[in-house]
């Protein structure tokens, strides 16, 4: 079995100038936890993972063993919350996207596909042809269901 066998073909993408509140907005839609970036053309760029538009626990400079959550360099509390939607209305996917996701090629093995979606704890890879075009993506429901039988 072959990456290609696994994989969703022409899954939702987002592109690097599209803004973070209308891939968000895919995303909730659609109950994806992030989605593959394209240019225009469709060659695969990136992933937006929810994760990335989401707080994470930083240390407070200074205060080396406080933690605060912080998102886009800003900290984040109750009374700043609502400041984030103008921040997602205005900032480019291209400016959060991952970009050190590897890739899987059409042709990969399933011990392929296992070994890097995995034993990398990735959600989700891309399926990218050799010009670089985004043909599909393979995430860890793709494998549960291969297992269950149901692909």
């Amino acid at each position: 079995m072959k990456a290609e066998n696994i994989m969703t073909p022409n899954p939702l993408t987002t592109t690097k100038g599209e803004t973070l509140w209308a891939a968000a907005e895919r995303m909730l839609a659609h109950h994806y936890g992030g989605l593959p970036v394209v240019d225009e053309e469709g060659r695969y760029l990136g992933v937006l993972e929810m994760d990335d538009l989401l707080p994470r626990p930083e240390n407070i400079p200074g205060a080396p063993d406080v933690l605060a959550l912080q998102l886009f360099d800003r900290w984040v509390d109750e009374h700043s919350i609502h400041d984030f939607e103008e921040i997602y209305k205005n900032k480019p996917v291209e400016e959060v996207m991952r970009t050190e996701v590897p890739i899987l090629k059409p042709e990969d093995s399933l011990r392929v596909v296992l070994d890097k979606l995995i034993e990398n704890l990735y959600r989700r890879m891309p399926v990218v042809a050799e010009d670089g075009m985004l043909l599909g993506i393979i995430t860890r429901g793709d494998l549960l269901r291969l297992l269950m039988g149901r692909k």
